[in-house]
Order: structure tokens, then sequence, then C-alpha cells
């Protein structure tokens, strides 16, 4: 089933009952068990990668890797801050009706969208970073930085072709999110007494 059928299967079955629509329902509960699975791959990143990182800098004290390894661990903590702040309260409905369970959904399509903006700024900064670093204490420091960055190896190629990549993927995925808010607000204005959800009276 699409986006747009199930959405409209939900309209439905909303407008015709109060109770949750089993589609939705089990959207929510999709969308919950991913959300702990997501936190795996924050887990792994701290214990590899900073792990990695700290345990660098611990056996070979110098200046470039103890920078290396505090900007890693300053990305890792930018990383849960943002997450868990984006994550708040968007664990559980908070009640066991459908308007409880599309305010849910609209408050998570919300936070996709700012992990969107997050991801985009946070990839920026970090292959800025990483690409000064790897300049800065590599063979070709003296080379002119433009020659570096375009054609110095298969590897920095490889670095641009997952950067086109990674944000392509991001205005796709940030366009479906949108279609799916400004859907899930029209939604939520359709309650079967016809006035909007989280309004009494």
């Amino acid at each position: 089933m699409n986006l747009d059928t199930e959405l409209e299967v939900w309209r439905r079955e909303w407008q015709s009952d109060t109770t949750v629509p089993v589609d939705l329902r089990k959207k929510v509960e999709r969308q919950s068990q991913w959300m702990r699975i997501a936190l795996i791959a924050p887990i792994l990143v701290t214990i590899t990668i900073g792990g990695w990182t700290a345990a660098w800098a611990f056996r070979e004290p110098q200046p470039n890797i103890i920078l290396l390894a505090v900007w890693t661990w300053l990305l890792i903590a930018a990383a849960w801050t943002f997450g868990l702040r984006a994550d708040r309260g968007n664990w559980s409905p908070s009640a066991e009706n459908a308007a409880a369970f599309v305010d849910l959904s609209v408050r998570r399509c919300r936070a996709r969208l700012s992990r969107i903006r997050f991801a985009a700024v946070f990839y920026v900064v970090q292959i800025i970073f990483v690409l000064g670093w790897v300049y800065n204490n590599s063979p070709a420091q003296g080379a002119p930085v433009l020659t570096w960055l375009l054609f110095s190896s298969v590897a920095i190629d490889a670095v641009w072709l997952c950067t086109v990549a990674f944000f392509g993927f991001l205005i796709w995925y940030r366009r479906k999110k949108q279609a799916e808010l400004a859907y899930l607000l029209s939604l939520r204005e359709d309650t079967p007494s016809g006035r909007r959800i989280g309004t009494s009276g």
C-alpha cells in the first residue's frame, strides 16, 4: 500500500468512527519499532568510532590525533543531544484514540524533517573537518587544495560521489515527509464532529 492510499484509508476510517484505524495503529507501532532499532546506530558509532579515536589519542598523544578525538566526541555529543530532544515525547500516543495517534504521527513527521536539516548541516561540518584533517596529515599537504580535493585519489572521488548520493536522498526524503505532513495536518482537521483535534467543546 502506497502512502497516498494508506492515508486515504485513515481518513475514511476516522470519519466513520472515533476508534484508531487499524492501518494507522500498525504504522505508529512500526515507526516505534524502527525508532528503537535506530538507537543501535548511534550506540555503535559511539563505541566504535568514539572508542577508536579515544584509544588512538591515548596511545599516541599527538596534537593532531588528540584534536581528531576531541572533535569526534563533540560530534557524537551533538548527535546524541539532538536525537534525544527530537524524539522526546514521540515514543507513544497520549491516548488510545484516533486524534492522539494522528497527533503523534504529526510530531514524528516534524521530528523527521528537523532531523533532515540537522543531518545536512552535520554532514557538511563533518566533511569539512575530516577533509581538512586528512589534507593536513597527508603527504599531499603541499599540493594545491583544489587539485587534492578533486583529483588526488579514488578515495576522495568516492567521498564526493557519496556526498551527492546522500544529499539526493535527503532531498527525496524531505519531499516525502513534507507531503505526508501536509496530509496529516489536513486529516487532523477532519474529526467526526467536524472540529479540530486538540480543541474541546
